[in-house]
């Protein structure tokens, strides 16, 4: 049975769809099938993939408007990564996009029949949420086993991890019991910078071991995939940033493998 894991924060700029789309490219390059959903409806995860919403029928958006069959709502991601689907946001206007908030809050419950029905069909699914812990946080929240945060290696992320962790607990108490954290993601780490070891340190003194020991660098090549429209190890497989994001995605295999032992 697949994992489903919702990758949030609620600061911008800080990794969370860089995360969704390398993560989810280096676990399907290492043999495992992996979704990836679009709750936020900036569209990022459709942009990194160049996913136009006039090219693209049914995504995230017509599954909530009109029960859209999940048949036909996820698309190959990248014609290298076989075993990589998208599921796109597909918001047109900003007309969509208040409609789809509200959407979101009336139909969570359509969110987590689509995610029940196709659970079995992956290993790993990644719903991106939006910089926010608003209603499409929420509904990932609601529907998914556990969830991924990154924090950038500034201290104005660190402020944030809070936030995120009592919404999260609130989201366990009243509508979700088997939540859990499937970790935290220290992103954008700059070794030159004195304060990137303080706020490491502080961060895994306070998560203790629940923070990856994998640490994602700052890495220009990361900023490219927007441009270049697909994962980093597609065009670069030596740089840093792709060699992090493999070495995330084979810890994390790693540790799922030590749990199996036990």
């Amino acid at each position: 049975m697949g994992q489903l894991i919702a990758i949030v924060s609620q600061k911008g700029g800080v990794g969370k769809t860089t995360t969704a789309v390398n993560l989810g490219a280096c676990l399907s390059a290492i043999k495992r099938k992996v979704l990836l959903i679009g709750l936020d409806p900036q569209c990022g995860l459709d942009k990194c993939f160049g996913l136009d919403p006039a090219d693209t029928s049914v995504g995230v958006f017509e599954l909530l408007q009109n029960g859209a069959s999940a048949i036909g709502a996820t698309y190959r991601a990248h014609p290298r990564l076989p075993r990589l689907d998208l599921m796109p946001t597909n918001i047109r206007s900003m007309a969509d996009e208040a409609l789809y908030a509200e959407l979101l809050q009336k139909n969570v419950q359509c969110l987590n029949q689509f995610l029940s029905h196709i659970k079995d069909k992956y290993d790993y699914i990644f719903v991106d949420c939006p910089p926010r812990l608003d209603n499409p946080t929420f509904a990932a929240l609601i529907a998914c086993d556990s969830y991924l945060v990154p924090i950038q290696c500034e201290y104005a992320s660190m402020a944030t991890v809070g936030r995120v962790l009592r919404t999260a607990l609130e989201v366990r108490r009243f509508h979700n019991t088997k939540l859990g954290i499937f970790g935290f993601l220290l992103t954008m780490a700059d070794k030159r910078a004195g304060f990137t070891v303080k706020v490491v340190q502080e961060v895994r003194q306070y998560l203790k071991e629940h923070v990856f020991r994998t640490i994602i660098p700052r890495d220009p090549k990361l900023a490219e995939v927007p441009s270049r429209q697909q994962p980093v190890i597609a065009y670069d497989l030596e740089s840093p940033g792709a060699r992090a994001y493999i070495q995330l995605a084979r810890e994390i295999l790693a540790r799922e493998a030590g749990l199996k032992g036990k």
